[in-house]
């Protein structure tokens, strides 16, 4: 029997009330056959499908207009962020005022050759970031010019008169500007370096003659009083073209520039997706601040965090999320600077704060410019549930992104506008180098998403059309995934999580008893016994990391009882692990017996350093700046420690920003538990260096001095 049209409408409106008053149920599931994600199959999919690629590029263009290096211009992008973040569904969105201080412009940069012939070189107009902040008022005419190449050896100026010149380099400005300008009285640098030394196995300068490096001109090289002398930036090529015409004969050169300082402040843009449990936060970051164009530094992280705010507002409103169990909080500031004023701000907010996701450098295209996309996992003494979390992230993303014709349409992460580069993405071990540094040091579990290297980094390359919109899209999902997990995750799936954990760990302590058996392998007998130890307390940590990243999954709802029973199995699997490594050693012929400890080891037991409340954020430079000639030889151990480890380490193959600031990746490892002895034994198994534990002593000696540290006995 057919219904009649007024009965047909009934039951649909009937169902359609029934599904509007049917709760939303939670994005996190068991472990999915597919995709190995404790997302449920569809939901990924509305995260790859509703995110865009395109519209992230869209937004990237807009910001790369910005010379957002100045306050001027940061704080236009700001205003722009703000109004975007709103439009996206962002809640309680404002921003909030940093310190107010003198600012730097400049309304006026123009360099000129003035003979033989007379054209322009360069101009802040046409290029903003060739005038460096931080450069001074200067109008000078036929000004000489003279090469000084590396512009740091006294060898570079003899035979050399640059009073009153312009010197040109190749070296970094600020080398020619302490011995052109402040030793011999030059009146200006001209500077061709492009390439900070992080960067220098990736790239050389030259490699890109036509790009321009960013720099800044320190206020504090030049003595209180005497005026700021001018630097302009050119690029490789430009600087060849100069030494050239100096060959021939004299070059002179025309200087132009005005500019004024006003006060002012940078902001932090901030707002929420609000949770439904008080009390709880996730925090998203990105630094909104940088050079024009800066388009993949780091207009592509703010954009992207963008475009995961309008993913999640829009499949909230559609139902096909609840909302979070937690806040998301998203946080658009100037790197470092910013993030550190925040938690002046809002460190003892009533908040538990349980990650950050930092999203700095995402949008590289990957052919192009030679980059990869990673993320860095969270330092070993601050172990989470966040790193299985990336690691299945980044797995599936790999397993359906590595073709450029995949054959599942449903989980390829690609855009209308952008490349076909297949995936290659990792998971890496903590890396210092943006703000998830800060909040890992506030002991807050923080992992970053970035592509790395970049042959354009930090200079006038970094440019939109460097930027692909698959690999931002392919970011936006891997943060849609890894925050989803951490913001939505409840009683009813944290169980699910822990299993995830255990899953990915029991993978980890694999790969670290490879390494500690490898080295023992591969260590000439004599010195078999003190590295047996360092390997021992390597599998240790190895476990411990484990064992506290599934109790991590604890407050999030995961029942004790289960997690306890994974733990226990970690320390049988560890016991067994460190049987393993014993016979490995006695079959060697080598002493398992520890050695006798020297008078710096015991020292170093029986002193337990402790990071002062509120000094979290204070780094090992400031206390070296601040150390008196007494402490110079402390210093310079500290220094030359880590000088050696970082050589040691580039030499194994390892990253440069694996071992940036490394002494404060070390010193964050004291929460007034370890001895100096164990943080020495903890880097170990984090960096697989040793590091010297008399340079270790003076480390926390020195920063304890500073009051940055407090020694518990």
């Amino acid at each position: 029997m057919r219904p009649s049209l007024l009965a047909s409408l009934t039951l649909l409106c009937v169902a359609a009330f029934d599904a509007a008053a049917q709760p939303v149920v939670s994005p996190l599931g068991p472990i999915s056959p597919t995709t190995g994600l404790v997302l449920r199959d569809d939901i990924v999919r509305a995260l790859i499908h509703e995110s865009s690629g395109d519209r992230i590029h869209d937004h990237v263009q807009r910001l790369s207009l910005l010379a957002r290096d100045t306050q001027e211009g940061y704080a236009e992008a700001a205003r722009w962020t703000e109004a975007a973040a709103k439009a996206a569904g962002l809640q309680d969105v404002r921003q909030e005022p940093m310190a107010t201080g003198p600012q730097w412009s400049a309304t006026r940069g123009e360099l000129w050759v003035s003979a033989p012939h007379r054209y322009k070189v360069t101009s802040h107009a046409d290029l903003p970031m060739s005038l460096p902040i931080g450069s001074g008022d200067f109008e000078g005419t036929n000004l000489e010019l003279v090469d000084v190449d590396t512009g740091a050896l006294d060898t570079e100026y003899a035979g050399k008169d640059v009073k009153g010149k312009v010197v040109l380099t190749r070296g970094r400005p600020t080398l020619a500007l302490r011995e052109a300008v402040v030793k011999r009285g030059a009146v200006g640098v001209l500077s061709s370096y492009s390439t900070p030394p992080w960067n220098q196995p990736h790239r050389l300068d030259g490699d890109f003659p036509d790009q321009v490096g960013w720099a800044r001109v320190p206020s504090a090289l030049f003595p209180k009083g005497t005026p700021t002398p001018f630097v302009f930036m050119l690029s490789d090529r430009q600087a060849r073209e100069l030494r050239a015409q100096l060959q021939a004969g004299p070059v002179k050169m025309d200087v132009s520039v005005a500019v004024k300082q006003v006060e002012g402040h940078y902001s932090i843009v901030s707002g929420v997706i609000p949770g439904t449990l008080p009390g709880e936060e996730v925090v998203l970051t990105a630094h909104l601040d940088h050079y024009k164009p800066g388009a993949d530094d780091n207009a592509s992280g703010s954009a992207t965090v963008l475009e995961m705010v309008r993913t999640y507002t829009t499949l909230i409103q559609r139902g096909v999320l609840p909302p979070p169990v937690r806040t998301v909080r998203v946080l658009w500031l100037p790197e470092f600077e910013g993030t550190r004023h925040w938690f002046t701000q809002h460190a003892s907010d009533p908040v538990r704060r349980v990650a950050n996701f930092n999203f700095d450098m995402l949008g590289a295209h990957l052919s192009r410019v030679h980059s990869r996309f990673a993320i860095s996992a969270t330092p070993d003494w601050n172990a989470s549930f966040v790193n299985a979390v990336s690691e299945s992230t980044v797995a599936f993303m790999n397993r359906f992104n590595g073709v450029k014709y995949p054959p599942r349409r449903d989980f390829y992460i690609g855009s209308a506008t952008g490349s076909r580069d297949a995936l290659n993405a990792r998971v890496e071990r903590y890396g210092r180098g943006s703000d998830h540094q800060l909040f890992n040091d506030h002991g807050i579990p923080g992992v970053a998403f970035s592509t790395w290297p970049d042959d354009a980094y930090h200079t006038s390359g970094d440019r939109p059309e460097n930027v692909d919109p698959t690999q931002l899209h392919r970011a936006a999902f891997a943060g849609l995934a890894s925050v989803t997990v951490a913001a939505w995750a409840d009683a009813s799936n944290a169980l699910e999580l822990a299993r995830l954990v255990n899953l990915h760990g029991v993978r980890r302590v694999a790969n670290d008893e490879f390494n500690a058996r490898q080295s023992l392998a591969a260590t000439p007998t004599p010195k078999l016994p003190g590295l047996y130890r360092l390997a021992r307390a390597s599998v240790r940590a190895a476990y411990q990391r484990e064992r506290e990243a599934l109790r991590s999954c604890l407050p999030l709802g995961a029942p004790a009882a289960p997690v306890q029973t994974l733990t226990r199995l970690l320390e049988t699997s560890e016991a067994q692990a460190l049987e393993r490594l014993e016979s490995d050693a006695k079959a060697r012929g080598a002493s398992t017996r520890e050695p006798a400890p020297t008078e710096a080891e015991r020292r170093a037991r029986s002193v337990i350093p402790r990071r002062v409340k509120g000094q979290e954020l204070t780094p090992f430079d400031d206390a070296a700046d601040h150390a008196g000639p007494q402490d110079k030889a402390r210093v310079e151990a500290v220094q030359a420690a880590m000088k050696a480890a970082t050589a040691a380490l580039r030499e194994q193959g390892e990253d440069e920003l694996r071992f940036y600031e490394l002494a404060d990746a070390i010193a964050s490892y004291a929460n007034g538990k370890r001895s100096v002895a164990d943080i020495r034994d903890a880097a170990y198994a984090e960096y697989g260096h040793a590091f010297p534990v008399e340079a270790l002593l003076d480390l926390f000696g020195l920063l304890e001095q500073r009051g940055i540290m407090t020694t518990v006995r």
